[in-house]
């Protein structure tokens, strides 16, 4: 009964994703977590913030964990239907699929349409970096690397917990993973109050990375040339783990991939263009359906999730 029940919960926010995309900020879990944490950085003590800031982060990963376990319960009791439904919404609520493909396929259109402009509009959506001058090329890099970085914190991470722990793993997750993205930065403000939301978020998405790397290298069909990307371009991000997805990801493509300033991923392969994003996208779908597969099967075959 709960094998079937958390199998039905996986596919419905399956169904969700697809269907749905994204919703409203106002009904977003994610949203809600990211109000907490707003709202527990403007009130950061004076002094100990490193302690604040250690003490911030397990209280959202807690309040995110607990949610995710005791309000299925909670509904289940009163009636199942329900409680598959606001299991699925939560659950699919930590990743995201259609958005991602949507909006960059979005960006590709522009691109090649000659519109720059509503292109570089488009991509805060996928990066967080300036990209008041950067050109197709460089635009199209940028929309490659978030497909590749996003499989691993916006897809697979969130389901490997999931797998493993439930709906309070997942939760749990995204609730790392909006901590990083809002507090987890060096400047002066956040150097002391993020440095454990960072590091639990190095801790959280370290094996899925590596273990993002491997899928990307098998599935792609040029696992050598991926493998070795991976290996010798990966540490070039500052980030201990998402260089090395994103240069699995341009090895596995063939394409050379560079955050101006900052890294290059590929060296030596071709430059990409916006005729390369389609390319991207497939590999991402590809990707996710091959995960989605596993998943179906490690619920179904092992007794997992643990929670």
């Amino acid at each position: 009964m709960i094998i079937k029940f958390i199998l039905e919960a996986f596919l419905l926010a399956i169904v969700f994703d697809l269907v749905f995309a994204e919703p409203r900020p106002l009904f977003h879990p994610t949203v809600w977590i990211g109000t907490l944490i707003g709202f527990l950085d403007r009130h950061a003590a004076g002094q100990f913030k490193r302690l604040y800031g250690v003490l911030m982060a397990l209280f959202c990963i807690g309040m995110a964990a607990i949610a995710g376990y005791f309000i299925p319960y909670l509904l289940y009791q009163v009636s199942p239907l329900l409680a598959l439904l606001v299991t699925a919404y939560l659950l699919k609520s930590t990743f995201s699929l259609s958005f991602l493909w949507q909006i960059s396929g979005d960006i590709y259109g522009d691109l090649k349409a000659g519109k720059l402009d509503a292109a570089r509009a488009k991509l805060p959506a996928l990066v967080g970096r300036d990209v008041s001058k950067l050109d197709e090329g460089q635009m199209a890099s940028c929309v490659i690397e978030s497909l590749g970085e996003s499989f691993v914190d916006g897809i697979f991470s969130p389901l490997f917990y999931f797998v493993i722990f439930g709906l309070p793993g997942a939760m749990a997750y995204r609730a790392i993973n909006t901590l990083d993205s809002m507090v987890g930065y060096k400047d002066e403000k956040h150097i002391k109050v993020g440095w454990a939301s960072a590091r639990i978020d190095d801790v959280a998405n370290f094996i899925p990375a590596r273990l993002a790397v491997l899928i990307m290298a098998l599935i792609s069909g040029h696992l050598i040339r991926s493998l070795k990307t991976s290996m010798r371009d990966g540490r070039n991000a500052p980030s201990i783990n998402s260089g090395y997805p994103m240069a699995a990801f341009a090895g596995a493509l063939g394409l050379r991939l560079e955050k101006l300033g900052y890294y290059v991923l590929g060296e030596g392969l071709k430059p990409c263009g916006a005729d390369d994003i389609p390319k991207a996208i497939w590999l991402n779908r590809l990707l996710t359906a091959t995960l989605v597969i596993v998943i179906i099967a490690a619920l179904w075959l092992t007794p997992l999730p643990l929670l």
